[in-house]
């Protein structure tokens, strides 16, 4: 769904300012438009970001990852 900003918000690792395009899906548009963050945009501009595109993460941050353990590897291998 595309979007434009009323206010200042942190999207996909950017800051954008008031007026600025996004793309997001469908949910996370209707919460941002019931905290009055962003409104629903039909324009043809090009958007800053888009969430709909990140790319899932194929290796999931594990607690034993974020601690700095290897998994699976014996010492020495």
């Amino acid at each position: 769904m595309k979007m434009i900003t009323r206010k200042p918000l942190y999207l996909g690792g950017k800051t954008l300012t008031e007026g600025s395009l996004f793309i997001t899906d469908e949910q996370h548009a209707r919460q941002l438009i019931q905290m009055g963050y962003a409104v629903e945009c039909d324009d043809d501009g090009e958007p800053l970001v888009d969430l709909t595109e990140q790319e899932e993460s194929p290796d999931p941050l594990t607690s034993e990852k974020a601690a700095g353990k290897l998994v699976g590897k014996k010492k020495g291998a």
